[in-house]
Order: C-alpha cells, then structure tokens, then sequence
C-alpha cells in the first residue's frame, strides 16, 4: 500500500478519554474496556461520540506504553470517575491513512515519523491514533482505516 502524507492545520477537539498504562502485549484487551466505558459516559450524560475513537500516545518506555483512549464529542462536558474531559489540540500535524490490520500499524508510524524528519518537521506534542472503521462492523482487516496525526513544528 502506498502511504500518503501531508501536513494540516486542524482545530480543538472536545473528548472524553481515559488515561492508562499498559504493555503492548495487553494493549488490545484494554483498549476495547476502556473505550467501552469512555462510550458509556458519553451515553449516560445523554450525548453521542461525533467521531471515532482515537488513541493518543503519550510516552512508550520499552514494553510500556502511556496513552489516552477516548472519543470526541461536540462541546466540552464533564467526565465522571476516572473518564476525563479534555481536547485533542489544535495546531499542525504530520498525517497518514494507514489501511490494513492494526499489526501493521508499526510500519506506517515508522513511515511518517522518518517522512517527517525528511521533511524538517519536529514532533510537538503526543500523536494520536484515529480508528474509522468500527472492526465490529467490518470483518474483513485490510479495509480497516486508521488515520494517525502526529502535531509538528
């Protein structure tokens, strides 16, 4: 698959997001809990997600990634217990579509970051994951669509 990249300006999106640790190896499991309950809070407070769930990386040390996992909403609105309110900022990121298994997520990461470097940019701040095909609904893994956003100076 041939990747495409491209900078843009994008603006401030309100979320609601859990922030955990984990290792790799489990990351999967949790994701899928907490975007559950992340889901469910938006639900409860008579609101809807205006997009797809998104996973922003905070720090991965070894093994160990620090990451967010959450879901936009329209307008700024309080958490409940540990579902934060937040937003994803505004600002210039490096992108790309990945398409295929979330195996191969790695690869198309490892793409825009050397992309980026190509092009002078500088990473400023934690990158995120955005995921637009629901594996639920669509079965068949290389149509899954994941678009990564990485904000840059």
């Amino acid at each position: 698959m041939k990747l495409s990249f491209e900078t843009k300006e994008i603006g401030a999106q309100p979320m609601l997001a859990i922030r955990a640790t984990s290792t790799m190896d489990k990351l999967e499991e949790l994701m899928g809990s907490l975007f559950g309950e992340v889901y469910g809070c938006i639900q409860e407070s008579g609101a809807q997600p205006v997009g797809m769930p998104f996973s922003r990386y905070h720090s991965m040390d070894g093994a160990t990634v620090d990451l967010e996992c959450g879901m936009p909403v329209a307008s700024p609105m309080d958490g409940k217990g540990r579902v934060e309110a937040g937003e994803l900022p505004a600002g210039t990121v490096a992108t790309v579509t990945h398409l295929g298994p979330y195996n191969n997520l790695p690869q198309s990461w490892s793409a825009l970051t050397e992309w980026m470097g190509s092009q002078g940019l500088e990473p400023a701040g934690a990158p995120w994951e955005v995921y637009v095909t629901d594996p639920g609904a669509e079965p068949d893994q290389s149509k899954w669509r994941t678009d990564i956003f990485f904000p840059v100076r």
